[in-house]
């Protein structure tokens, strides 16, 4: 069940809450966060459906992987519903129970430690977990460590001030995912709304903010249509399963509800938080061209500079965020804090890996030790907004390495004409890298304005010997086809996308053509955008890029872009355009019309005309003393 897109800003705030209650009340899903809809009937003053929630304790029961998600949300039932009529007795006592031998981190005794609680999204929803439970239950003792509630306060205060200061000062990992920046957001506002410590709920708000501006400014039309960190087949597909539309929907008034128990949006439309005016109208913004520039994250071998220590299990909690195992200088961490503390931290790559290394030996006569496929290192992401379309890249992001679920580039030109490269890591559509998500190889990339070339050099034996592109033909109004060119035009917005060698069109598992497949595992992609505005009609785009030269020479290509100029890329080497080299690193954390700021910068000014919004991190120390 889809609720209606909106492509423009509809709405005033408290309808669109009352909508998505309204959507959300209206399904009963089960899952291990199905039951998050009947948060939205308790909003609304209904009863709930017990059976959901009921499966929910059950799942929280069995310690399986993603328990910590279901925890939040049992938590904002208890303290946002404790006494609303709409919930039994019974059941308000069952989750008590539940929330008592829960297993709150991985230092705490009994039971195996298989699920995941390192990664970015899961390290914040458990420690915010911890905190509220032991707020709830501050005197009570807790079955699996046998401590009171005071002490899994203090526990998790200190883990949540570390979290919040690498956010502040490094960004995100897992950059720009339309997927776990729903997760962080359960979190994040569940620690809003009832955190004591002011303090807290104070950083958790300006996170929230940083959150909603990052989405603000990658959203065409409430597409969360750009470069992702971590992401999935169906996230990707276009914007109608994405689950980032709904946030955007209730936020910026543009977008869908698809999601009845959305991690993020849910909590968002039973909170007290307000999104900012001035980054709703961000998002808004796409009437005139705009270039974003950004960064996220840091390289293993720079910890150092930034305070953090090599063999420190706590500092370890970032490197683990970064999800990077195996580089040579953590590489002992993570194997004692394995062994110490019997977690999973990684799927077992290693076949990939050895392959890899002896590609790596025959071909480059060395190896390349930082390998991990996991890892979501330093990146720097160039978007380009239009009032027709937008292009996002993370610019030359890890080219050779191997891939997990990173999504290095996208064209978006409406909700479901979208466009994008990979490298298969696998033949499904579940796998980490899979068919469509992520690579088994990772290309180079780099965009410049509305141009783009992104570069595939893959193991001439590899399972995959091809890239290809999503392109979904049924999405567009019109396609045309010259030599090694794919013109699309979607509404008043064109695309451009050349194969350096011949494309093969292939459709998927229900008819629908949506794979342009270039058979070599080495190609060059390359992109140029357009729309009315600048070219007029859309033949007069096609002849001009298609009169246009282009060069190929291995993987190295020349490009006389009709709206930049020269473009010179390759496998190694700088990006240089009209002549002149295009940086593709070090960019600040932010560089955009709206906020520049240094990177580790604790305070980012965001203006809009004569709006302002500062968010200070600088402020008064979170106390465990202040609960």
């Amino acid at each position: 069940m889809h609720d209606v897109y909106w492509p423009e800003p509809c709405e005033t705030y408290k309808q669109r809450r009352r909508r998505y209650l309204e959507f959300c009340a209206a399904q009963s899903p089960g899952g291990r966060v199905g039951f998050f809809s009947q948060i939205a009937r308790l909003e609304l003053g209904l009863a709930v459906n017990e059976a959901p929630i009921r499966e929910a304790i059950a799942f929280v029961d069995s310690r399986q992987d993603c328990c910590d998600f279901a925890v939040g949300g049992l938590l904002r039932i208890l303290y946002k519903y404790y006494d609303n009529p709409g919930i039994s007795r019974d059941l308000i006592a069952d989750i008590e129970a539940c929330l008592l031998r829960f297993k709150y981190w991985w230092d705490e005794p009994a039971g195996d430690n298989k699920r995941c609680y390192h990664t970015e999204n899961h390290q914040i929803i458990f420690h915010s977990d911890e905190l509220l439970a032991g707020q709830l239950f501050e005197e009570r003792t807790f079955q699996n460590d046998g401590n009171d509630g005071r002490y899994h306060m203090d526990h998790a205060l200190y883990f949540i001030t570390r979290w919040f200061d690498f956010r502040a000062r490094f960004g995100f990992s897992e950059w720009l995912s339309n997927c776990y920046f729903e997760e962080d957001l359960l979190a994040l506002v569940n620690l809003y709304d009832f955190a004591w410590d002011a303090e807290v709920r104070r950083q958790a708000g300006l996170l929230i903010d940083v959150i909603l501006f990052e989405m603000a400014l990658h959203t065409y039309r409430g597409v969360f249509g750009c470069t992702h960190g971590r992401t999935y087949t169906r996230l990707i597909k276009g914007g109608r399963n994405e689950d980032a539309a709904n946030t955007a929907k209730l936020m910026f008034g543009m977008g869908l509800f698809n999601n009845p128990h959305s991690l993020g949006t849910v909590p968002l439309a039973t909170s007290g938080y307000r999104c900012p005016e001035l980054i709703a109208a961000i998002a808004g913004d796409v009437h005139e061209p705009l270039l974003f520039k950004e960064r996220h994250s840091i390289d293993i071998a720079d910890a150092p500079k930034y305070g953090l220590s090599f063999d420190d299990m706590e500092d370890g909690h970032l490197f683990w965020s970064i999800q990077d195992y195996i580089h040579p200088s953590i590489y002992d961490l993570a194997q004692r804090t394995r062994a110490e503390r019997q977690i999973m931290l990684y799927e077992d790559y290693q076949a990939r890996y050895d392959k890899l290394f002896v590609w790596q030996k025959a071909e480059l006569d060395e190896i390349d030790p930082v390998i991990d496929c996991h890892a979501m290192t330093e990146v720097h992401i160039q978007t380009y907004r239009t009032s027709d379309y937008l292009l996002s890249c993370a610019q030359d992001y890890r080219p050779g390495k191997p891939g997990y679920q990173q999504h290095t580039w996208q064209a978006t030109l409406g909700i479901d004409a979208v466009v994008f490269t990979n490298h298969p890591g696998a033949a499904d559509e579940i796998s980490r890298p899979n068919f469509w998500a992520g690579n088994g190889v990772m290309p180079r990339a780099a965009q410049h304005r509305n141009v783009l070339a992104c570069i595939y050099h893959a193991p001439p034996d590899d399972a995959f010997p091809f890239s290809h592109a999503y392109f979904p033909r049924a999405a567009f109004d019109e396609i045309v086809e010259r030599e090694n060119w794919i013109f699309a035009r979607k509404d008043d917005g064109y695309l451009a996308l050349y194969s350096q060698h011949p494309v093969r069109w292939l459709a998927d598992k229900d008819g629908a053509i949506v794979e342009a497949r270039a058979d070599a595992p080495d190609n060059v992609w390359l992109v140029e955008m357009g729309r009315r505005a600048d070219w007029g009609d859309f033949p007069a785009f096609i002849d001009a890029i298609a009169a246009s030269a282009v060069i190929c020479d291995g993987m190295h290509i020349s490009y006389n872009s009709p709206s930049q100029g020269w473009l010179d890329f390759g496998w190694t080497g700088p990006l240089r355009v009209a002549g002149e080299e295009i940086p593709l690193h070090d960019y600040p954390r932010f560089d955009n019309p709206y906020c520049r700021c240094a990177f580790t910068a604790p305070q980012m000014h965001i203006q809009r005309g004569n709006e302002h919004l500062v968010i200070d991190f600088e402020g008064t120390q979170i106390n465990a003393a202040a609960c």
